[in-house]
């Protein structure tokens, strides 16, 4: 009997042994699983969602006091970041009357006959820094728009050449000027229609434009390509400029974010790529970049057609 029964313990312990394993496992999962909605929840939170919560059980154990201080958390988070975005907006707002009214001043004196050499030019570095600034207000203004994740424009069907034709027009005066070649190169076989707002789309052009006219010295060329294909359309903006450090194309759009000396040497605000990468996503566009340093820069972007 007891060599039977030792036989039928060893014969029967991997069964138990595999059965006790599956219903430990199926136990630990079923009591991991709101763990892994809380992390999954979480790790789906940022900055243009942060009015999303974790969801809350009523178990009444760690796990609900766990979420529901997450959840506390995040409604602290959102009122300071709101704070933030409306101080911004609503700075931005109150300075544009007194820009105007130094760059109105400095206008009405610069026209004065009798102002001496040194005030005249006091005032034009009055007005031009007021120029800057203003400019400077516009696009912390239109970022304060972005952060509230509203778009009041109107989506509707936008040929994307006329776009292109409109912003290298604007462009074209500037490259002769610099001593650049501006190639436009646009599939004239079919209409390239999408769903977008004419006036959003050439800003965001015209600032990849405007990048490749900063960097790129003369004699350089600067390319326009505009392509169709499996219903997609793409958009490219080529140039022989100074490039971008491998190290800085991450942090490329990122808001005021200047990268090496050789390029903060050049004029900018530091907001021009990140507004452009907003114009992009209401587009729901994807925005790229390539870069090599001393051999130029390619922005990329990808839209889906609409029928016309």
């Amino acid at each position: 009997m007891l060599q039977s029964f030792w036989r039928a313990l060893l014969a029967s312990a991997p069964i138990l042994l595999l059965i006790s394993s599956a219903g430990g496992y199926w136990v630990s999962r079923r009591a991991l699983r709101p763990v892994d909605r809380i992390t999954a929840t979480a790790r789906s939170i940022s900055i243009r969602n942060l009015s999303e919560r974790i969801p809350v059980t009523s178990s009444g154990d760690e796990l609900q006091r766990l979420a529901e201080t997450c959840n506390a958390m995040l409604g602290r988070l959102e009122s300071a970041v709101n704070q933030i975005k409306q101080f911004t907006a609503d700075a931005s707002h109150e300075l544009r009357g007194p820009l105007s009214f130094t760059r109105t001043v400095a206008g009405v004196a610069l026209r004065n006959p009798h102002a001496d050499p040194e005030s005249r030019s006091a005032f034009e570095d009055i007005a031009d820094e007021a120029a800057k600034a203003a400019v400077l207000l516009e696009e912390m203004l239109t970022l304060a728009r972005a952060d509230a994740v509203t778009f009041d424009g109107v989506l509707e069907p936008v040929d994307l050449t006329a776009v292109v034709e409109e912003a290298c027009g604007m462009a074209r005066p500037l490259a002769d000027a610099r001593g650049l070649a501006l190639e436009v190169s646009c599939a004239s076989e079919q209409w390239m229609t999408v769903l977008g707002d004419f006036q959003s789309l050439r800003r965001m052009l015209w600032v990849l434009l405007d990048n490749a006219l900063k960097y790129t010295d003369s004699p350089g060329q600067i390319d326009v390509v505009l392509s169709a294909a499996s219903g997609q359309a793409t958009l490219m903006v080529r140039d022989t400029g100074i490039g971008i450090a491998q190290t800085d194309l991450p942090h490329i759009f990122d808001r005021f974010y200047r990268a090496d000396p050789s390029r903060s040497q050049v004029e900018g605000t530091g907001l021009g790529l990140a507004i452009a990468k907003w114009i992009a996503e209401i587009h729901h566009a994807d925005l790229s970049v390539a870069s090599e340093e001393r051999k130029g820069t390619t922005f990329q972007l990808v839209f889906s057609l609409c029928d016309a």
